[in-house]
C-alpha cells in the first residue's frame, strides 16, 4: 500500500493534525513532524493524539527529528517511521585492468534497416503488461468511504448534584460526588484620588520606613524624624510590615515640619532621616539589638521648604470609592488565585458570597490629603472535584437515563450551560449544587462491528445492513474505483464517517 506524506506545520493545533488525517484518503499516513511542534510536545497532547486515531482504520506512522518527541512516542507504543535502519553491505568490486589500444581498422558502416514486426510485438507487450499493471494497481488500492449522517437527539440536563469531602467515590443513585473543601483568604490595598476642597500648603515630607526585622513595627502617628537638625512628625499611625524573602518590609507615610533650623532647607530624594526617639533613647530590641541598625527611613520625593503645593480633602464619597474599589479587588483577586491553584478542578465562585473585611482606612473626612488608601482581607469557602470526574460523573447520569430507555445512543456532545449554588454547609463540607445544559445524543455506532458486517457486499446489501441496524441515518457509500461492485473484503480499507 502507498504511503501518503503529510507534512505539519509547527504553529498546527492538535485539532488541525487529526482533521487532516481525517481527510487523508489513503490508508497508511506518514506524519512528518518538524521539530520542537507545541502541539506534539507535551505527553497529555500525544495521549489525545493516539486516542483520536485510533478508531480512524489508519496506520499511522511518525517522521521527526525531535527527540523528545520520539521518547513520548515509544512510551506510547506509537509507530515511528523506519524506526530500525537496515545496513546493506555493498561488495566492492577491484578496478578493471587497463585494456591494450588496437589500432582501429575502418570497416564500411552497415546499412540500417527496419523490422516492423517485431517493433509492432514489443509495443503490443508492453501495451498489454502497462493495462494488466494498471489493472492490478486498482485492485490492490481498492477502498471504501462511507458517511454516516445521523440523527441527532438534544435532551435537556437539569440535575441537581451533592458535593461532600468524605465521600470514598461517586454516588450515582443519590448524585453525591467526592469533594475537597477549600479556603481562600486574600489581603489586598486599595489607593484613590480624593475629590474635596483643594487648599495650597506648605509641601509635605514623603517618607518610606524599611523594615530589616522579622517581625511587624508599629509607629504611632506624630513619630519624630530629623534631618540636620530640622524636625518632622508623622501625619498618621502606621505599621512597618516584617522583612520577607530577604526584602525589608515597607511602608510609606507623610511627615509635616515640626521644627526649622535652616530656611534654605532643601532634602533630596533618597537622604536618611533619624528616628529622633530611638536615637535619644538607644531603643533596644528583646534580644538587645539597636532599633535604629534595623529599621531604616529615607526621604521618598525631593523637598523644598519655600514650596507650596495644592492639597486636597477627603470627602464622604472617597471613603465610598475607595471601599467598594477595595472589594472588587479583592473578589478578583480571590477568583484568580482559585483558578491558578485549580486549573483541572471544578468549583463554584459566587463572588456575592465573598466576605470581605475592610481593616484601614488611611485617612478620615476633611483630613487633608490628595490620596487615601484602605487595606482589607477578603474569605471565600468553596467544594472542589476533578473537572474529568465531574464531567464523567454528569455523562454517567446521562447514560443511565439512556439505558432506562433502552435505546442505542450515546453522547455525541455535552454543554454546561449553568451551575447554581443551591446550598453550603461550610462545617460539614457539603456543598449542593444545580447543573443546567444540554446534551446531543447520536446512535452508539461499533465501527469495527459495522466494518466486519459490510465488508464484500454490494452497495444494495450494505444499505439493507445500514437500514436494520441504524434508524432514521442518512448514508452516502464512495467505492474506488467506480467500476467496482462490491466493498473490499480487507475491513482496514473501509473508512466510515459519522457526522
Amino acid at each position: 500500500m502507498n504511503k501518503f506524506y503529510l507534512y505539519v506545520n509547527k504553529e498546527d493545533e492538535l485539532g488541525e493534525i487529526i482533521e487532516k488525517i481525517k481527510k487523508a484518503k489513503e490508508g497508511e499516513v506518514v506524519l512528518v513532524i518538524p521539530e520542537k511542534t507545541k502541539s506534539l510536545s507535551h505527553p497529555v497532547n500525544l495521549e489525545i493524539f493516539k486516542k483520536e486515531i485510533q478508531d480512524l482504520g489508519k496506520k499511522i506512522y511518525l517522521s521527526t527529528a525531535d527527540e523528545k518527541i520520539k521518547t513520548m512516542a515509544r512510551n506510547l507504543n506509537l509507530p515511528l517511521f523506519l524506526e530500525e535502519t537496515e545496513e546493506k553491505i555493498f561488495d566492492i568490486k577491484p578496478p578493471k585492468k587497463k585494456e591494450e589500444k588496437k589500432p582501429i581498422i575502418s570497416q564500411p558502416k552497415p546499412k540500417l534497416t527496419f523490422n516492423f514486426s517485431k517493433i509492432f510485438s514489443y509495443l503490443f507487450i508492453l501495451i498489454v503488461i502497462s493495462l494488466f499493471g494498471f489493472i492490478l494497481f486498482q485492485v490492490l488500492q481498492a477502498k471504501t468511504e462511507i458517511v454516516i449522517e445521523t440523527q441527532k437527539t438534544p435532551i435537556d440536563i437539569n440535575e441537581v448534584i451533592s458535593l461532600k469531602e468524605e465521600q470514598v467515590s461517586p454516588d450515582y443513585e443519590n448524585k453525591i460526588l467526592p469533594g475537597e473543601y477549600v479556603k481562600v483568604e486574600i489581603l489586598g490595598t486599595e489607593t484613590v484620588t480624593t475629590t474635596g476642597i483643594i487648599s495650597e500648603e506648605s509641601q509635605l515630607l514623603k517618607v518610606v520606613f524599611y523594615n530589616y526585622l522579622e517581625r511587624d513595627i508599629p509607629l504611632v502617628m506624630g513619630t519624630r524624624l530629623s534631618y540636620q537638625g530640622n524636625i518632622f512628625r508623622t501625619t498618621e499611625k502606621i505599621v512597618i510590615p516584617l522583612a520577607q524573602n530577604n526584602e525589608p518590609g515597607k511602608k510609606s507615610v507623610t511627615a509635616i515640619l515640626s521644627s526649622l533650623q535652616d530656611e534654605n532647607l532643601k532634602i533630596p530624594q533618597g537622604s536618611d532621616l533619624k528616628i529622633v526617639a530611638w536615637e535619644e533613647k538607644k531603643t533596644k530590641t528583646d534580644d538587645g539589638r539597636l532599633f535604629v541598625d534595623f529599621v531604616k527611613v529615607k526621604v521618598e520625593e525631593d523637598y523644598n521648604y519655600g514650596s507650596i503645593v495644592k492639597i486636597g480633602s477627603v470627602a464622604p464619597q472617597d471613603i465610598t470609592n475607595v471601599k467598594l474599589k477595595l472589594e472588587d479587588s479583592l473578589k478578583k483577586a480571590v477568583q484568580s488565585d482559585l483558578a491558578f491553584k485549580n486549573p483541572q478542578s471544578f468549583y463554584v465562585f459566587e463572588p456575592s458570597l465573598v466576605k470581605i473585611e475592610i481593616q484601614n482606612i488611611s485617612h478620615k473626612v476633611g483630613e487633608k490629603t490628595n490620596k487615601i488608601s484602605a487595606v482589607g482581607k477578603a474569605t471565600y469557602e468553596t467544594m472542589k472535584t476533578s473537572k474529568k470526574e465531574f464531567d464523567d460523573f454528569i455523562k454517567n447520569l446521562i447514560n443511565k437515563e439512556i439505558l432506562k430507555e433502552n435505546k442505542k445512543l450515546t453522547i455525541g456532545q455535552l454543554n454546561i450551560e449553568k451551575i447554581e449554588l443551591l446550598d453550603f454547609e461550610s462545617r460539614k463540607k457539603i456543598m449542593t449544587i444545580g447543573v443546567k445544559g444540554k446534551a446531543i445524543l447520536v446512535p452508539d455506532l461499533n465501527q469495527e462491528t459495522l466494518k466486519s458486517m459490510i465488508k464484500g457486499k454490494t452497495i444494495e446489501e450494505v444499505q439493507k445492513i445500514f437500514a436494520a441496524n441504524i434508524s432514521g441515518a442518512n448514508i452516502t457509500i464512495h467505492l474506488f474505483p467506480r467500476w467496482k461492485e462490491k466493498l473490499p473484503e480487507d475491513a482496514t480499507k473501509i473508512k466510515i464517517l459519522i457526522r
